[in-house]
């Protein structure tokens, strides 16, 4: 029996939010018991009780049930695999903290088998500045460039991992653009899996909204981190397709400016990039005034706006650098929010204080 795609997409969406919301809870209950939790009492860190790490968990096992269920997504091989190597190693250091280079040699290793089985590299970036394809000619350069940038995608992801819902948010939005731009490339099994993603992420932020009840840990956001990644090279690197590279860029725009600003101020100060701070985008909002929730909501709607932009870019077929341009502008931006941040307080204070004299 043939279902059409209307319900098809229904029954995923709906199977993958329920077995998700059903999971979680009790994942929580026995993450309790066994001390797999994140404790406050870090300076950076927003909550002041214990959250059970185990929204990734759950949510990778109600994509495998959804999958399992309706679609067999056969030629993924790669993806799933490469899911399976990150939330393994994303649960063991939400469990016992692993050191960096064991979670990059991971991470490594997932993008090597994604290439492997999936046969799918960077072979371009499109046409960024109005100077002809940016084409990557040799496997030798291929390979190393995707695995460069999939580890950019998964890391942003891991790293803006700072407010209750804000992660999952981000993502959620993302994989909807890319849902949207799989439907526009008729690419269906990349359209059921992004719809089964978006799912589970349903479910999952039933209980990380604020306040979470619970924490996607490493697990989560590194396995979403390559779903990401998954998709942004899947849908813009086969031959004739019609997304471009620069709207990838577009949907994932807020974590990447994010993650580049933050690394760039650590190393200019002579810091570990990799090492934790209060500087992301979602601390400045909080330092503004703005709750938690409502800097949540800012991220969210600037993401929704982008992937928007990258979705109307695609239908109208704008040009590669006008799309680039759009994400130029706004890193341009954040670069000017970000390294001024202290002076922008001051006159905010200052203001403040005007005001309530």
């Amino acid at each position: 029996m043939i279902i059409p795609v209307e319900i098809k997409t229904a029954l995923i969406l709906l199977t993958g939010s329920a077995a998700s919301a059903a999971v979680l809870p009790r994942l929580a209950q026995i993450a309790l018991k066994m001390g797999l939790v994140d404790l406050p009492g870090n300076r950076r860190k927003m909550h002041r009780t214990a959250k059970p790490l185990v929204g990734g968990l759950g949510m990778v096992m109600a994509l495998a049930f959804t999958c399992l269920l309706w679609a067999p997504f056969t030629n993924l091989r790669g993806f799933f695999s490469g899911v399976v190597i990150m939330v393994t190693v994303g649960f063991l250091d939400d469990y016992r903290e692993l050191g960096p280079k064991v979670k990059f040699l991971a991470q490594i290793l997932a993008i090597g088998v994604m290439m492997f089985f999936s046969r799918i590299f960077l072979v371009t970036f499109g046409d960024l500045v109005s100077l002809g394809p940016i084409n990557l000619g040799s496997i030798w350069l291929s390979a190393p460039l995707t695995v460069f940038c999939a580890m950019g995608v998964i890391n942003s992801i891991n790293m803006i991992d700072g407010l209750d819902g804000l992660a999952g948010g981000v993502s959620l939005v993302a994989f909807a653009a890319f849902a949207g731009l799989a439907g526009l490339e008729n690419y269906q099994e990349l359209f059921f899996l992004n719809v089964a993603l978006i799912g589970v992420l349903i479910g999952f932020l039933r209980y990380n909204w604020p306040p979470a009840r619970l924490f996607m840990g490493d697990a989560g956001s590194l396995s979403l981190g390559f779903a990401l990644a998954f998709m942004a090279i899947s849908l813009t690197q086969s031959q004739g397709s019609v997304v471009r590279p620069a709207a990838a860029l577009l949907v994932l725009t807020v974590p990447i400016v994010d993650t580049l600003i933050i690394m760039s101020k650590r190393l200019l100060q002579g810091k570990n990039p990799f090492r934790a701070d209060r500087y992301h985008l979602h601390h400045i909002l909080t330092r503004f005034g703005l709750s938690k929730k409502k800097s949540v909501g800012v991220i969210l709607a600037i993401s929704v706006l982008f992937s928007g932009l990258a979705i109307a870019g695609t239908m109208n077929s704008v040009p590669d650098h006008y799309l680039f341009a759009s994400f130029m502008f706004y890193f341009a931006g954040m670069v000017v929010l970000s390294f001024n941040i202290k002076h922008l307080m001051r006159i905010w204070l200052r203001r403040r204080l005007y005001g309530k004299g």
